[in-house]
């Protein structure tokens, strides 16, 4: 469920453009041009925020913000302007005004300020809702309201996102080891942000590790430094574990359980596994030994594919797209036009969050004009998907490779130069592909 937003302002143009960048962002709009006409629908609407223009006939802004105070005093309100002097814009904060921008417009900085002032308002309701003094309490709620916290790396819109992240949020306290399952493309990175954004907590550190930087002396050294940080907890996000050789994985297994070296150091070890595949496949696939398999099925979470969270996509397309033209120093707001926007939601996304991202980076990129159309999202979907298939046919034939060539080792008895001479290749070529 979308917020809602009552955009009051007498100018039509302008009226059109605010109403424009608000679907844009996703936020279910009503617009009007009637600052009387406002007050009555506000009264028997249900809003989660205000934008009001300053200057209008019959109604001034300030005056319309009192007005609808006195009746829903917790809707946060913002204000839009040609002009405003200084003594106006202090004014207008002191009677409660969430924020004051003047024209033209910083579209970014008006959609963040924006964001801010919802969740505020939502957590003012989350607390008020967990001490109910009325039968007024709102089954039908926002999903972020529902879940009583703040998490990023969803928007929570689609109940299969507000599921994973309910048990994520359960499961923020851990003891030894926590393990995130999800289809390739995943976004670990900022799902085990929000699960340090949980604890907020500066005594305890987050390290990540990726299979390209991940030994013995790299872990110590981040443990040195955080004992010298006097950090009491160390969680470990180690990314992409399937992807780990070996000695890598005998390291994964030792830090929860402080093994070895790790043994001498002052504060708790905790470890995230992340890892694209179910355990019991990889298991039987020999990918991960017994000892990790154990660990790693100490508590699972699995995140769900983008296609199962078609009311998240499109919310999560726009962020991009503006994380891109803010990276790209655009001074326009990406907009996506009605096709593009229900094809990012009808899309199965086969490569998730990481074929979404590198979509949308290049439709804003290719967009000339900031209006993304349907053309440029299908031409560079179709494109990722063709490159899913074929890294799927590539990853199944390197898998035969190591098969037929483990089974030439075994009927050479062991003798890897005598199966070097069966395919005509050199002992070390056989070994760099059984490992």
């Amino acid at each position: 469920m979308a917020y809602a937003v009552l955009i009051l302002d007498d100018d039509e143009d302008f009226n059109s453009l605010l109403t424009d960048i608000f679907e844009q962002a996703d936020y279910v709009v009503t617009s009007l041009t009637d600052p009387v006409e406002a007050v009555e629908v506000f009264t028997n609407t249900d809003y989660d925020l205000v934008v009001t223009d300053y200057k209008m006939p019959d109604m001034t802004g300030a005056e319309f913000m009192k007005a609808i105070k006195k009746i829903k005093p917790e809707v946060p309100v913002v204000m839009v302007s040609g002009y405003l002097e200084n003594d106006m814009i202090r004014e207008l904060i002191r009677e409660g005004v969430g924020g004051v921008f003047l024209k033209p417009l910083n579209i970014f900085s008006l959609l963040e300020r924006t964001s801010e002032l919802i969740e505020e308002a939502v957590k003012l309701r989350s607390s008020t809702l967990a001490n109910p003094t009325s039968e007024e309490y709102d089954e039908d709620e926002s999903a972020q309201t529902k879940l009583g916290f703040s998490f990023h790396s969803f928007p929570c819109k689609s109940p299969a996102s507000s599921e994973f992240a309910d048990r994520l949020y359960n499961l923020r306290n851990f003891k030894l080891a926590l393990t995130l399952i999800g289809p390739r493309g995943t976004h670990y990175r900022q799902i085990c942000g929000d699960l340090s954004d949980f604890h907020n907590d500066k005594a305890e550190q987050f390290v990540y590790f990726t299979p390209k930087f991940f030994d013995h002396d790299r872990v110590s050294s981040a443990f040195d430094q955080a004992k010298a940080d006097g950090a009491s907890c160390v969680t470990c996000i180690l990314l992409d574990v399937e992807e780990m050789n070996t000695s890598q994985k005998q390291l994964a297994a030792q830090l929860p359980k402080a093994e070895g070296s790790f043994g001498d150091y002052d504060f708790d070890i905790r470890v995230v596994y992340c890892v694209s595949g179910d355990l019991d496949e990889l298991y039987d696939a020999e990918v991960i030994d017994e000892n990790l398999y154990i660990l790693m099925g100490t508590a699972e979470v699995r995140v769900p594919r983008l296609r199962d969270c078609p009311s998240d996509v499109v919310i999560m397309a726009q962020h991009l797209a503006a994380n891109v033209a803010r990276e790209l120093g655009l001074k326009q707001m990406p907009r996506f036009d009605r096709e593009a926007r229900n094809y990012i939601r009808r899309y199965k996304w086969p490569l998730n969050y990481a074929e979404l991202s590198r979509t949308i980076r290049i439709a804003v990129e290719a967009s000339r004009d900031g209006l993304i159309k349907i053309e440029l999202l299908k031409a560079q979907s179709e494109d990722d998907e063709n490159l899913g298939v074929d890294s799927q046919f590539e990853a199944m034939m390197m898998g035969l490779r190591k098969d037929i060539v483990g089974s030439v080792v075994i009927l050479s008895g062991g003798d890897m130069s005598r199966a070097a001479t069966f395919f005509g290749a050199d002992s070390a070529s056989l070994d760099a592909i059984l490992k």
